[in-house]
């Protein structure tokens, strides 16, 4: 079985998320480009964050969801304008469990971009979180770095109610952002999602805080596609992949795409958009993320499901 802590050792840096490094800051040397760097590894943790609770089954209001380890390959799909990216390869990382009375996910990124106009760099994106069943709290801690300099850390915690809700930050120290009412986190959001696919629904909408930053509250608009004949379009090619992955082409699956929009700025254009395959069961694949400028494509490459506690 596909051992993600062994991958994230070896593929992607020996520290996960564990509250010990330093505080890191934003170094000067860097150019004003690379911020947008950062903003993408930061959607791709919002991303993966909500993709973190998408391992779901059974039927609506009864979801049994599956704790699981996944490892995505990183390329480029599509480069657009003026962009000066010119390569993009990585990995990412996810493990999504169980822990009684909430879910934990942890995510490693490792992805190095080329630049038509100077040197690639070689970015780490690290996020963790707690998220408690009845959906009202949130832990997080989000870490990144260029080439091994750290360059962004966002730690903090977030409460909802029925009036609304509040986001306060370690990291920044002093840092507060206010929910508005409805906003929920990411694995209830796609616990909503996977339902909504059982249920025939095409189209869904909510506000969404991933927890990935100051800039991470979302309207996100889903669209689930007509379903996808059992056995016409296999995830993975004959011969390749493990039973895993292969057995999850014998499963009813839906082309999903979301769209997502920056609440506090009440943008026209989405941010970034994500197009993927989610199976019955849950399971996200062949997954594509359009920043605009280029477009990165994530393919599920191994999958582990885990046992789940003794509660």
């Amino acid at each position: 079985l596909f051992d993600i802590a062994l991958y994230i050792h070896r593929g992607l840096g020996d520290a996960m998320v564990d509250g010990t490094p330093a505080v890191p800051r934003a170094s000067p040397n860097h150019a004003e480009g690379d911020r947008m760097t950062f903003d993408i590894g930061r959607a791709v943790l919002a991303m993966t964050a909500a993709l973190g609770g998408l391992v779901a089954g059974g039927a609506a209001h009864a979801l049994d969801l599956l704790p699981h380890r996944a490892l995505y390959t990183l390329s480029l799909a599509a480069v657009r304008g003026s962009s000066d990216i010119s390569s993009l390869d990585g990995r990412m990382a996810l493990e999504w469990a169980d822990a009684c009375d909430g879910w934990t996910v942890n995510q490693k990124v490792l992805m190095t971009l080329g630049n038509r106009n100077g040197p690639a760099v070689t970015n780490e994106f690290s996020f963790s979180s707690f998220e408690s069943k009845n959906g009202d709290n949130l832990r997080f801690t989000m870490r990144s770095s260029a080439d091994g300099e750290p360059y962004d850390e966002f730690v903090g915690t977030a409460q909802r109610s029925a009036q609304g809700g509040k986001v306060e930050f370690s990291q920044p120290e002093g840092l507060t952002l206010d929910l508005p009412a409805g906003t929920i986190f990411p694995s209830e959001h796609l616990a909503l999602l996977v339902e909504g696919a059982l249920a025939g629904k095409t189209w869904i909408a909510e506000s969404v805080f991933s927890g990935t930053g100051p800039e991470s509250l979302h309207q996100v608009t889903a669209f689930i596609g007509p379903e996808i004949p059992v056995g016409s379009r296999p995830l993975v090619p004959a011969g390749t992949g493990d039973a895993t992955l292969l057995a999850l082409g014998e499963l009813r699956s839906w082309p999903v795409s979301m769209a997502y929009f920056p609440l506090r700025r009440k943008d026209a254009e989405p941010e970034f958009e994500v197009s993927y395959r989610l199976v019955e069961n849950g399971v996200a694949a062949n997954l594509v993320l359009d920043y605009g400028e280029f477009a990165m494509r994530a393919i599920l490459s191994k999958l582990e499901f885990l046992d789940p506690p003794d509660c």
